[in-house]
């Protein structure tokens, strides 16, 4: 796994390169499952006009309404069945994917394939989720360059902070004493937290919940007791002295709390960086857990589950 993070600076800047003066269309669904669809959701709080949506649920259950004649769909893969199957629910499609030559890059109805750049990924969601955010903010008018040199520049230090919370989080899960792991965000940070609890519940094995500070605050602040808060709270965020309050309040209540903290960026561009400390944390996590790899009750692309 370390490799791969340590491509993610490369291939940014390659994805960057090779997408710049892209226009993605908007009001319209962008329908993904995973990463993809966290990708997505970091949008919506931006404030563009797009709808994400889970492919399995959509084709299932929305799709029959017939509200949309076009749709964004992305699949790093390419091979996703839930997504393709979403291709059919429209006139026309554009789909954002890492493999050209794939399953959903072959649907007759393809208008346009958007190729993220991020090369080969065997294990979760790392260059993949970061080169998909590029793509989509590049095709809503977001230039992220000084985000990507600044996610660049601080790579080391966000590699210490990875490694100095999970090895917290080591201690805790090793002494059995942790009721339950969570990971808080807002605005385009909570699909940054979404990711991250992905990322780091299949690389651990170990139940990582994610959510915004709002939900969080209605009920679920309950369990705090002997539990791991990780809290995604950039410098320039609008909720950030909200935040701060609401840590003091968990860690009084018995939380054991971290923050991630963007100083640098404003609150729109700081997923680019706000994610990578998550990733240092599940590699380390996983190596000092004795996890070689992270898809063993299934495989990484879930390509046959509900066929029809």
């Amino acid at each position: 796994m370390e490799k791969e993070l340590y491509d993610i600076p490369m291939q940014a800047k390659l994805c960057y390169e090779k997408n710049k003066g892209l226009i993605l269309p908007d009001k319209v669904p962008y329908i993904g499952m995973g990463s993809s669809y966290y990708a997505a959701i970091v949008l919506r709080y931006l404030g563009v006009k797009i709808f994400p949506e889970l492919a399995g649920d959509y084709f299932y259950y929305i799709q029959k309404i017939r509200q949309f004649e076009n749709a964004v769909l992305i699949s790093q893969s390419g091979r996703t069945t839930d997504v393709i199957n979403c291709a059919k629910c429209f006139r026309e499609f554009v789909a954002i994917v890492n493999e050209m030559d794939s399953g959903l890059t072959n649907q007759p109805n393809m208008k346009l394939a958007v190729q993220i750049f991020a090369g080969v990924e065997k294990y979760s969601s790392t260059k993949t989720f970061i080169n998909t955010l590029i793509v989509l903010y590049l095709g809503h008018g977001f230039d992220v360059k000084h985000a990507l040199d600044l996610m660049e520049r601080k790579f080391p230090e966000f590699e210490l902070v990875g490694e100095s919370v999970g090895s917290s989080i080591e201690s805790s899960i090793k002494r059995k004493k942790l009721k339950c792991i969570n990971i808080i965000g807002n605005g385009p940070n909570v699909g940054t937290a979404y990711q991250a609890a992905l990322m780091l519940s299949e690389s651990t094995k170990f139940p990582f919940v994610a959510m915004s500070l709002s939900q969080y605050e209605h009920g679920y602040k309950e369990t705090a007791e002997n539990a791991i808060v990780i809290v995604i709270n950039p410098t320039k965020s609008i909720l950030y002295k909200r935040t701060q309050k609401l840590m003091d309040i968990l860690r009084n209540a018995g939380a054991k709390v971290f923050e991630i903290n963007e100083t640098e960026l404003d609150e729109i561009y700081s997923p680019f960086t706000s994610i990578i400390p998550f990733f240092f944390m599940a590699c380390y996590l996983a190596n000092r857990l004795g996890i070689s790899f992270p898809f063993t009750i299934g495989n990484k692309i879930t390509e046959r589950i509900g066929d029809q």
